[in-house]
């Protein structure tokens, strides 16, 4: 009768083990796959700005915000297209949610600088521009000085 047990409880757990395998992974999986098609939106909105039809890929960028308020490349690029059309209000107002999500993100005080430099707020440009030069990051380090020598 002891072995008839040992086989209940091995057969248990093993049922216990695949069920858990199965249950477990699916969180992950949907996360990646979620991170993984907003990658692939974003590229494809980017190819529709520089395509035949910018307004679909401006369209696909606000989609995505409004689905996901904290993607913060859609909010960057929405922020850059803003600063390209002279709309450097939007374009604070963009690079100020990407730093209040993400107050690491360098490449959001940078043009954030640039929007306030182009503004008029000259002082207000230099601070985020210390920022952005404390972050000993030479590719935007550059990109400040390429853009105060235009």
């Amino acid at each position: 009768m002891k072995t008839k047990a040992a086989q209940f409880f091995l057969l248990f757990f093993g049922l216990l083990i695949i069920y858990l395998l199965f249950q477990l992974p699916t969180s992950v999986v949907k996360n990646n796959n979620s991170e993984i098609q907003e990658t692939a939106s974003i590229e494809t909105a980017l190819k529709l700005l520089d395509g035949e039809n910018p307004m679909q890929g401006i369209f696909m960028l606000r989609e995505m915000v409004e689905k996901n308020p904290k993607n913060t490349d859609a909010l960057y690029y929405l922020g850059i297209l803003s600063i390209q059309t002279g709309q450097y209000e939007n374009a604070i107002e963009r690079f100020n949610q990407i730093i209040s999500i993400d107050s690491s993100d360098k490449r959001a005080y940078l043009q954030l600088g640039i929007s306030n430099y182009l503004l008029g707020n000259v002082d207000r440009a230099d601070s985020l521009f210390n920022i952005v030069k404390s972050a000993n990051d030479e590719l935007l380090t550059k990109e400040i000085e390429d853009f105060l020598t235009k």
